[in-house]
């Protein structure tokens, strides 16, 4: 047999290893085609599922969105329930006052007594606390304790001054009206025309507010000409302080009957809450009172209570 003839009769025959690998790449390849074909399948239902989600997300923000309104339903809702009775509140202490009182309160006006209250309130949280951080700046080693006197004495001082203006301008009003063969001092001035002048003099209150301030702060510069706190009474947190309280303590003056403040502590010195609220210490007893209660007239009903500072002893000197 020639050589040829044996080439061309021989046939190859792959290894088993070879087989083996063949094998394992076919199986690649199927599972492969598998895992194309899976993710195929899965698009779909991805889809489905994002959809869903969607869906379900959508749905949530549609419940939290109506939770949301009817949250805020519910707070117009209180709050206009807050204002009835606030309002209802105001009415009956107006109607109080209209009972001893001829001339009558009105809703309208935005310095009535209801207000006014809230606008003394307001002084304490805003004017107050600016000044007494001010004047402990300015006046180095004088005490907390003093430094609250000093306010409080400015606001219990102040009403009495405009109550001394408003005084004279009604009885200035009085006297140009008198008869003049009558004495004035023997004058009786009738109640309605009185309640005529007292309404001019509320009414003239905004353009004589000026004024007011001027002699306030004239009246408080003598008073504390040799005192250590002399030089800060124009600086702009304390005359900001003065002039607030000038001008909430005025259309307090020339309310009919006027606004009452006490600044006093209890007789018995101990802490009464149903008057004052604690400063920076609670306790039974007060040691001193920091801002007065204010009272719609004197004797009449609390529109606001003041601050005192509580103390764990009766203190023995009065504040």
């Amino acid at each position: 047999m020639s050589k040829r003839q044996v080439t061309q009769n021989y046939i190859f025959r792959p290894t088993e290893s070879e087989i083996n690998e063949l094998k394992q790449q076919l199986e690649n390849e199927r599972k492969s085609k598998e895992e194309d074909l899976l993710d195929l399948l899965r698009l779909p239902l991805a889809e489905a599922e994002i959809n869903q989600l969607k869906t379900q997300l959508e749905n949530e923000r549609k419940c939290k969105e109506d939770d949301l309104l009817r949250l805020e339903e519910k707070i117009n809702q209180l709050t206009n329930q807050l204002e009835d009775e606030r309002n209802a509140k105001e009415e009956a202490i107006l109607r109080q006052l209209r009972d001893n009182n001829p001339n009558p309160v009105e809703l309208s006006d935005s310095n009535r007594p209801t207000k006014l209250s809230e606008q003394f309130s307001e002084l304490y949280e805003n004017e107050w606390t600016d000044a007494f951080n001010e004047l402990d700046r300015l006046s180095g080693n004088i005490e907390e304790k003093k430094i609250i006197f000093y306010l409080r004495d400015f606001v219990l001082e102040i009403p009495l001054v405009c109550s001394n203006i408003s005084y004279s301008k009604i009885k200035t009003i009085e006297e140009a009206i008198v008869k003049p063969s009558l004495p004035f001092e023997n004058a009786k001035i009738p109640t309605k025309l009185l309640t005529i002048i007292k309404d001019g003099i509320k009414s003239m209150a905004p353009s004589l507010l000026e004024y007011t301030r001027e002699v306030v702060l004239g009246r408080l510069e003598k008073q504390y000409l040799h005192d250590p706190i002399a030089g800060c009474l124009h600086h702009q947190n304390i005359k900001r302080y003065i002039d607030r309280c000038t001008e909430v303590c005025w259309y307090m003056s020339v309310q009919d009957p006027q606004m009452f403040m006490d600044g006093s502590k209890s007789p018995d010195a101990k802490f009464d809450s149903n008057k004052h609220r604690e400063y920076t210490k609670k306790g039974p007893y007060e040691d001193f009172v920091v801002w007065p209660a204010l009272y719609l007239y004197k004797g009449g009903p609390m529109l606001c209570r003041g601050v005192a500072q509580g103390a764990n002893k009766a203190m023995i000197r009065q504040q």
